[in-house]
């Protein structure tokens, strides 16, 4: 864990991504899951998100967000609060983390799990849920808030919300549903909202 940040800037505790892809693979081993929540779907979620974030850090960056995160105005901390076994996290996050390595140092990214800092995410939620993945922007000297995005793109959140409108569907066909949206959308609907908030 990381703590030799500032912490307007930083709470703690808080993963690099590097240290977050190693804290899920302790998780697997150990057959449990972060948060308090032991489910054992969440679990196997847990075991099944290895592999969405390894193919979700090799999806193609938008040359143009690159670009644009490149030359912000100043340098950006992004704090993204997410879950070992959270799918959408496992969709989004590697994109987010891939996007910050390629800044060119004005982006830096941790993970904050949603469980340690419930504070924060009850300050940050998208339509009055504590909704996961949520990307908050701060300006990486003063620890200002510069805006969020979370936690799916539009696309995602619509057939969410349809898939649960159906109560003849088992969660493990909406995850599945869920799974093949975002593989088919390939990291791109992200991104371009990313770039239409930077713009």
């Amino acid at each position: 864990m990381s703590d030799s940040l500032p912490s307007p800037v930083v709470p703690t505790p808080a993963f690099t991504y590097a240290q977050f892809r190693a804290l899920v693979s302790t998780l697997v081993a150990e057959h449990r899951t972060s948060g308090p929540d032991q489910n054992p779907a969440y679990l196997r979620f847990t075991e099944q998100n290895q592999a969405h974030l390894d193919r979700a850090y090799a999806m193609p960056l938008l040359p143009e967000l690159v670009a644009t995160l490149a030359q912000l105005p100043r340098p950006e901390h992004w704090l993204v609060l997410g879950e070992a076994w959270c799918g959408d996290t496992a969709h989004v996050l590697p994109i987010l983390a891939h996007l910050a390595a390629a800044s060119l140092g004005t982006v830096q990214l941790h993970v904050l799990l949603r469980s340690d800092h419930p504070a924060l995410m009850a300050a940050h939620q998208t339509n009055g849920r504590n909704s996961i993945p949520r990307l908050i922007r701060r300006d990486a000297t003063t620890g200002t808030d510069l805006g969020g995005w979370g936690s799916r793109p539009a696309g995602a959140q619509a057939l969410s919300e349809q898939l649960h409108a159906d109560q003849s569907l088992h969660t493990n066909q909406i995850v599945k549903a869920m799974n093949a949206w975002y593989e088919a959308d390939n990291g791109q609907a992200v991104q371009r909202e990313l770039l239409a908030l930077f713009q």
